[in-house]
């Protein structure tokens, strides 16, 4: 989960490099909101929900934002400026993924999302995401598919658990 902490080789720098590290968060929030959606369609007929909480937790600073706020744009231009300039920064941030199911109980999810720090290369992780109850860990955006594999994990063992209900049963 740390691998960005170690000392990044950077092709970007100043103001390119805080526009990256911000636009990288908001990415990767936008592309685990349309993974939610997708598992929800794939899990209609057992009559879940899933969607990722609009709340997220920047882990340096305990602060909790909407991200589909303007103060959350805000809060990471200024994020990205200070990581930008000082060239280290703590890039670890929580989620929650909510889920329901056909009796309308819900359950959250928890998320640590370790952003990496962006070189410039077009094909690089930008983020690795770890899935609290289970421990399974992704990288975003290159395993989307684990992304939704780890989801649904996590709701088998909900079910398992007795914290959630398919609405038809498992065969």
């Amino acid at each position: 989960m740390y691998r960005n902490d170690r000392t990044p080789k950077r092709a970007l720098t100043g103001a390119a490099l805080a526009t990256a590290l911000s636009e990288r968060v908001r990415r990767s929030f936008a592309l685990m909101d349309s993974l939610c959606a997708d598992v929800a369609r794939a899990l209609a007929q057992a009559r879940y929900t899933t969607r990722l909480a609009t709340a997220v937790v920047d882990r340096s600073t305990y602060v909790r934002l909407d991200r589909n706020s303007d103060g959350f744009r805000d809060y990471l231009r200024g994020w990205g400026q200070q990581r930008a300039e000082r060239g280290s920064g703590g890039m670890h941030w929580e989620a929650q993924i909510l889920v329901a199911d056909h009796r309308r109980v819900s359950a959250e999810i928890g998320l640590g999302v370790a952003f990496e720090w962006p070189s410039g290369e077009a094909d690089e992780s930008e983020a690795f995401v770890e899935f609290w109850p289970t421990g399974q860990g992704v990288a975003l955006p290159a395993d989307s598919r684990g992304f939704q594999r780890a989801l649904v994990a996590c709701i088998v063992k909900m079910e398992e658990a007795g914290t959630l209900s398919s609405f038809k049963g498992r065969s």
